[in-house]
């Protein structure tokens, strides 16, 4: 028989694992909480390099998550706020500055002058962003709009094939990882309605800044870093406890497993028990440029419209967040996505600076030096339609093993935060049982 007062052992200090610790923590619950890093964040995690800070992976915090926003202490993470627009690249004409003019006002006269949609397009942008701010952060995963891809529902509401191919394929390429489109609709909404009503932000500290909040607002001696998990120990009763990446054999009766999906059904099978994972994954590569000027002008994010494309988006992340880096540089990350970024940095440098250099039009492209070059083989989930409609608990077959997961949600922060709660609440149900 398991106690309410035994320690619940948490494997994986990434958004989800530390969320449900901070739940299970808030009702009564210990934890134990075990990272094999030697620093809590999962895949959001900032690396500090030469003066400058390095995400891993260009990444940004959505200010109206409803879940985690409500976890931080956003004013104690000393936010910078990108432009809320994007500046669209196309061959032969200049870039274009799209944004949401009912945020700033000053993106008035830009959008309305941008070639890159018909003044009809600008009024679907409109009645779009008015449908997502209307509907809930629940309701945006309804059926009707899970059921088809976010192109045809684009082309269902009367989008015009540029406005498509030259700013929804770029832009929400760029958050959906698929230049394609073929992601279920309700991510389109969803994203949509957080940029309406929030900003897009990054601490001043960098995104590792987040899960750091989180673990520090633990008990002292929750979270173990630099001791990972290597497989379950279980009988016919349950879950026994876990063996660590040393050898050691720490007993428990409960286990949330809270890494990435591939690694908790790994864990998992150690253990000859399947806990259900998405299908497919989708990857990118994030390069980091450091130079005397910033490569890109603005605070917006820059959007590379070419069918051709190496780099999708970037932006001069200093510009943005000046702490990111020295004051007498500055720093840009470009996001490559598809086959381009599985290339070797030999062969993707040279590419990725000739598309910031056709981009911005600096010269200074050609000579900025390369820092860092993130690859990051899952940072999404492929999220089809229908992904929504199959949704499963927190709960596994066997007695004494959670899932805490972005896979229960969305592949997105709020999806980790949201999923590290539901392990949680499952945990606590179980203990009622018990």
């Amino acid at each position: 028989m398991t106690d309410r007062h035994d320690p619940t052992l948490i494997v994986g200090g990434g958004i989800a694992g530390l969320m449900c610790a901070r739940a299970l923590t808030h009702a009564g619950i210990p934890v134990q909480l075990y990272e094999r890093e030697p620093d809590v964040g999962g895949r959001v995690r900032t690396t500090m390099r030469d003066g400058f800070r390095l995400d891993h992976g260009f990444q940004v915090l959505f200010s109206a998550y409803p879940t985690l926003a409500a976890a931080l202490d956003l004013q104690a993470l000393q936010l910078h706020e990108f432009r809320p627009a994007a500046r669209i690249a196309l061959a032969g004409s200049e870039p274009a500055l799209i944004g949401d003019a009912l945020a700033d006002l000053s993106l008035l006269v830009p959008t309305l002058l941008a070639p890159q949609l018909t003044l009809l397009d600008k009024v679907r942008m409109l009645r779009l962003r008015y449908l997502a701010t209307s509907l809930s952060f629940d309701d945006c995963f309804a059926t009707r709009f899970d059921s088809i891809t976010t192109k045809t529902f684009l082309q269902r509401r009367g989008f015009s094939a540029r406005a498509i191919r030259n700013f929804f394929a770029p832009f929400y390429g760029g958050i959906l990882l698929d230049r394609s489109l073929e992601s279920s609709a309700s991510i389109l909404l969803y994203t949509f309605k957080m940029l309406a009503e929030g900003g897009t932000v990054v601490p001043a500290m960098g995104m590792g800044a987040i899960p750091a909040q989180l673990a520090a607002s633990l008990p002292h001696d929750t979270v173990r870093t630099g001791q990972g998990v290597s497989r379950l120990l279980r009988d016919d009763t349950g879950v026994q406890g876990v063996v660590l990446d040393s050898g050691k054999t720490i007993a428990t009766s409960r286990v949330v497993l809270a890494c990435d999906p591939p690694t908790n059904a790994s864990l998992a099978m150690s253990a000859k028990l399947r806990v259900e994972v998405p299908g497919a994954s989708l990857g990118c590569t994030t390069v980091y440029l450091r130079s005397r000027t910033p490569l890109l002008d603005g605070t917006a994010l820059w959007l590379n419209g070419s069918p051709t494309a190496t780099v999708s988006h970037a932006i001069t992340i200093s510009n943005v967040a000046p702490s990111y880096a020295p004051s007498d540089e500055s720093l840009t990350a470009a996001t490559v996505l598809g086959a381009s970024a599985v290339m070797d940095d030999t062969e993707l440098l040279p590419r990725v600076r000739a598309d910031l250099a056709a981009m911005g039009g600096n010269d200074a492209c050609s000579n900025a030096e390369l820092l860092a070059t993130w690859r990051v083989p899952y940072a999404q989930f492929a999220q089809p339609p229908g992904s929504f409609g199959r949704r499963v608990t927190a709960e596994t077959a066997d007695r004494g093993v959670f899932v805490a997961s972005e896979a229960w949600y969305t592949s997105s922060l709020e999806g980790a935060a949201r999923g590290g709660i539901a392990a949680a609440d499952a945990v606590i149900r179980s203990t009622i049982r018990t």
